[in-house]
């Protein structure tokens, strides 16, 4: 319905958005949820607050704000470099799988892709279309810049995996280890392909 985001804002991250997107994420950190809490998804790494200020400044957060509180967020980057101190093993071997992984027959690599994540929705404002809002928003807005997204979720992520398969249209393309853990590697298009009709 169209009253259910007339409290809720979305709009571009500012640097004030810092705290309050740490929280945000901690809040729902795998290691700070019990099990029963886990089955409606949750955040496999923390990133610091230097990590947030810098892709803050390259415009690649979106916020969803409600009473000046961030209640939500989501993410899309241009790949970081595989050789960049600090970054997540998860992310490192995501991004050595572009390489071989392919979308439309070509390599993920060779063509133009973000990372899109980490991606978090406060349980207050959850079921009111507000990922689906999220994704609208980050495809008009990034959608000139880059043709495919990848992203990971963790194997034991069942409610995260189903969102992203069924709102973002990403399908699993492998599964991997990292930190002993298991993985999927999704990828999306942002501009879904329209079959082209043959004109013979």
């Amino acid at each position: 319905a169209d009253g259910a985001m007339t409290d809720v804002e979305i709009r571009l991250a500012t640097q004030r958005d810092v705290p309050g997107l740490t929280a945000l994420e901690s809040r729902y950190l795998i290691g700070n949820l019990d099990p029963a809490q886990r089955e409606n998804g949750f955040m496999s790494v923390l990133h610091p607050p230097h990590w947030w200020a810098r892709v803050i400044e390259g415009g690649g957060v979106h916020v969803a704000v409600t009473d000046d509180v961030v209640a939500g967020f989501m993410v899309v980057i241009p790949p970081p470099d595989p050789t960049e101190t600090g970054l997540p093993a998860v992310l490192k071997t995501m991004l050595d799988l572009t390489e071989t992984l392919e979308m439309n027959r070509r390599p993920i690599a060779s063509q133009r892709f973000c990372v899109h994540g980490p991606v978090c929705i406060a349980e207050e404002v959850r079921g009111r279309g507000l990922y689906s809002a999220f994704h609208e928003v980050t495809r008009l807005a990034y959608r000139d810049r880059f043709d495919l997204g990848v992203l990971f979720v963790a194997a034991d992520n069942p409610r995260s995996l189903h969102t992203t398969t069924t709102k973002l249209g990403a399908r699993s393309l492998a599964v991997f280890e990292a930190d002993g853990k298991p993985f999927h590697f999704l990828a999306f298009e942002w501009e879904p392909r329209v079959p082209e009709l043959s004109l013979g």
